[in-house]
């Protein structure tokens, strides 16, 4: 027996072999505009699934030939069907009947004679479960189906910022290539033409400019290189000297520097990733940044301390006449605050060091404080294993 339901109403499946119950449950709820279907039996109530799935079963289980209980383990053993809320209805009453029915998946037993208003209410409550176990359903599938798309965006717009690094590694050794050439023409006419000119005060001075503009293009065209290089470096890549060693090594690479370290001796030698070289021009650079924002003649005092796995620096400054955008963006390479601040001689450096500790796993910052304050932070990868 079928009764059409109005569109949008719940589906019920009816089984029971008594047909004084079927008609007493379809006449309660039809009342209730549910469509409801009614069957006999526990194969009759399997073909009817496989026909067309019910939001909800209320199942007797004195049936003969397959009672309600192997119905109910029948359809819970289907994936398709598993999630079809069963409510037993049942003159069994022992408490043994109503755990078994229970641990095969029913989620309610009404027990008969049933009182009308209970079944209403448990058989409401059940399909707004299900309702809700729908839309939740759904709603997880869509996030799913969004979270895919992101991540296969994100997998997109990381493998072309990949490429873009690698286009702009090339891009810029290609441009330090090609230009040493002909500025290598230039520099050589001008000495050829320096030569040329008489000796005179200005000639002195005109070799000076002339000398330091040519250690400045050249080292310009070093640092583009160094910057395609250090793109492509891996950040797990050497085991560097200790922050003692580099310190020293700087010391004696600028002597016209006063460099103090305030740190324990445990975090002086402990071992750093990265190649010495590379992290000692890093290094150079940042006490040569120290000393452009800082009072003339001032001693450069870095402090130390251990952050997780990395190694920090900080050195103090008393002279950064930034702003605070300006201090922030500072080693981007298309910034203009290098060029109208104290440390515009170094020309690139500043860029370079950051893109090798970053290589390495490290970072150089710029940080604007109050007045002309400010201070600079060098961190850098601290190694796993230690120096022999």
């Amino acid at each position: 027996m079928s009764l059409i339901p109005e569109p949008g109403a719940a589906r019920i499946l009816v089984v029971d072999d008594t047909p004084a119950n079927v008609q007493l449950l379809v006449r309660m709820l039809t009342a209730k505009a549910y469509g409801v279907r009614a069957v006999a039996s526990g194969e009759e109530a399997l073909q009817a699934v496989r026909d067309a799935p019910p939001d909800l079963i209320l199942l007797d289980i004195n049936m003969p030939l397959m009672n309600g209980y192997e119905v109910c383990e029948r359809l819970k053993s289907q994936p398709d069907w598993a999630a079809i809320p069963v409510i037993f209805i049942s003159a069994l009453q022992d408490t043994t009947d109503k755990m078994r029915a229970f641990a095969l998946g029913a989620v309610d037993y009404v027990t008969k004679p049933f009182q009308l208003e209970e079944v209403y209410a448990r058989v409401d409550t059940h399909l707004r479960l299900r309702q809700l176990q729908r839309q939740l359903a759904a709603h997880n599938q869509q996030l799913e189906h969004q979270v895919a798309q992101r991540m296969a965006e994100l997998a997109a717009s990381y493998k072309r910022v990949q490429e873009l690094s690698r286009l702009k590694g090339e891009f810029l050794s290609m441009i330090s290539h090609e230009m040493r050439t002909p500025a290598h023409g230039l520099l050589g006419l001008g000495e050829l033409l320096i030569r040329l000119c008489p000796p005179s005060d200005k000639l002195s001075r005109y070799v000076a400019l002339f000398e330091q503009s040519a250690l400045r293009l050249t080292g310009l065209f070093d640092d583009v290189s160094l910057i395609s290089q250090a793109d492509r470096m891996a950040p797990s890549a050497g085991v560097g000297s200790d922050l003692a060693q580099l310190l020293e090594r700087a010391r004696v690479a600028l002597p016209q520097l006063q460099i103090a370290l305030d740190a324990a001796d445990a975090l002086a030698t402990a071992p750093l990733k990265g190649t010495p070289e590379l992290l000692l021009r890093a290094l150079k650079t940042l006490l040569l940044m120290g000393a452009a924002f800082s009072a003339k003649g001032v001693h450069l005092r870095l402090q130390a301390q251990a952050r997780e796995q990395a190694l920090c620096l900080r050195l103090d400054l008393n002279q950064l006449i930034l702003s605070e955008p300006q201090a922030h963006g500072f080693f981007d390479i298309g910034s203009s605050a290098r060029a109208v601040s104290s440390a515009e001689p170094l020309g690139l450096s500043p860029v370079v060091a950051r893109h090798i500790l970053r290589a390495f796993g490290g970072d150089l910052k710029l940080v604007k404080q109050d007045g002309d304050s400010g201070y600079l932070e060098f961190s850098l990868r601290r190694a796993a294993k230690v120096l022999a």
